[in-house]
């Protein structure tokens, strides 16, 4: 009879097992956004409080799992048997209690010193990392010009990041090295950090509740209006990075994507220097140039800024170098080749490896993009569909403007190839 029974559990447990185990090979851990592949002492340092708490969970499923299967086993009640053990209560024995207590009170300190270590770990960066991460360690105050890179009440500090949320993007500043909205510099929806330097993130919203979640470098930390929350982040490995905002905020939640891209110091004050140029002049007699026409004309220049084009537009992300940008439409879009991108991650074996932005898909994209975004509408008879539901783009309603509530904007294919061509000129 025992071993009949015990046939029957493990014909059930076997497959629950080899199911469960199934599911946690490293080639399914290493996906684009894993909280369980962390490259970063952040996510590395959450990583190993969970598993903290999945091996007590483990030993306390083995042990309470064990003693019902022995009791079911050992003390069941067979048909006109009355000489089956009886189980004695347990109830009012002293060392039974006071040992289940004790029990008790050890796994939760087992779990709360590591979760209140990690949570003093995660809150700022630590005292340790600040000598190998200050901006006068790794990044000269000075270019090759003589022109400052940054001011030198700074460079004891480390870089800071001040991430703004808004419906649907996240726009990323860099206060120290001058890449700001209020300087007509900011960088929306693709954060750039050096690699192996801790990096301070200012959280804040300009509109309802976003968070801010970089699953392979640090966990989610909520955007707050009205509040200023904060948290700090390291990439170890060079790559890009998948994120997005992990609070319910609205229709295109779910479209409410970033980049990160890791590079090399180096790499990155020339990144700085990139991203101060104003954009290059469109030549004459282009497609190019109507576009750029067009630009203002359809008041695209209203919401966005061009530095050296266009500079009267806050509202929307900043179009100077749109160009170089590996995504589009709050990062839903990607302006990468599709397939040369999975077959490189395949190849090596890596999701943060990256081909560059394909010219092609990218004017595909900011077709698709401008010609739908924010209305519905038809051009020759064929309806178009919004890339992002309730996005403001050419919507006017949305911002209670005098005169422009019912303003709606629409476009010829001409039109939108030609805006396209301009855009791709800003690099």
């Amino acid at each position: 009879m025992i071993s009949r029974l015990l046939n029957r559990a493990l014909f059930v447990v076997v497959p629950f097992l080899g199911l469960l185990l199934s599911a946690c090979s490293r080639a399914e851990r290493e996906v684009r956004q894993s909280t369980l592949d962390p490259k970063g002492p952040v996510a590395q340092m959450q990583y190993d409080v969970f598993m903290d708490t999945v091996y007590l969970v483990l030993v306390l499923f083995a042990v309470v799992g064990g003693l019902l299967v022995y009791a079911v086993i050992r003390y069941r009640a067979r048909p006109g048997d009355d000489t089956a053990p009886k189980l004695e209560e347990g109830h009012g024995n002293p060392l039974v209690e006071i040992g289940l207590i004790t029990a008790s009170i050890a796994s939760l300190v087992f779990i709360a010193i590591p979760t209140l270590s990690a949570i003093w770990y995660t809150d700022d960066v630590p005292a340790e990392a600040v000598p190998t991460s200050k901006l006068s360690a790794w990044y000269s105050r000075v270019d090759a010009n003589g022109k400052e890179n940054y001011a030198k009440a700074v460079e004891d500090q480390v870089l800071e990041v001040d991430v703004i949320g808004k419906q649907w993007w996240f726009r990323f500043e860099y206060p120290q090295l001058g890449l700001t909205s209020d300087a007509k510099h900011s960088v929306p929806n693709e954060l750039y950090i050096p690699r192996g330097k801790a990096v301070r993130i200012n959280l804040r919203s300009e509109d309802v509740i976003h968070s801010f979640w970089l699953p392979k470098i640090a966990g989610k930390v909520d955007l707050m209006p009205g509040r200023k929350n904060h948290m700090w982040i390291q990439a170890d490995q060079l790559g890009h990075y998948y994120g997005q905002c992990a609070e319910f905020c609205g229709d295109s939640h779910a479209y409410m994507l970033f980049r990160c891209q890791v590079v090399e110091p180096e790499e990155f004050a020339k990144w700085v220097q990139a991203q101060k140029a104003e954009a290059a002049p469109v030549a004459v007699g282009t497609k190019a140039e109507k576009g750029k026409a067009l630009f203002a004309a359809k008041t695209c220049a209203m919401c966005h800024n061009i530095s050296g084009h266009y500079g009267a537009g806050n509202f929307g992300p900043d179009l100077t170098h749109v160009a170089s940008r590996k995504s589009l439409a709050g990062a839903w879009l990607d302006n990468r080749d599709t397939k040369a991108q999975l077959a490189l991650e395949l190849q090596e074996k890596n999701t943060e490896a990256s081909t560059p932005v394909d010219a092609a898909k990218l004017k595909a994209n900011l077709i698709k993009w401008i010609g739908s975004s924010g209305t519905s509408h038809a051009d020759n008879g064929a309806a178009t569909k919004d890339v992002k539901p309730g996005n403001r783009m050419h919507y006017y309603k949305m911002f209670n403007v005098v005169s422009l509530n019912e303003s709606k904007q629409q476009f010829t294919a001409e039109e939108l190839d030609c805006l396209a061509e301009y855009l791709l000129t800003l690099k």
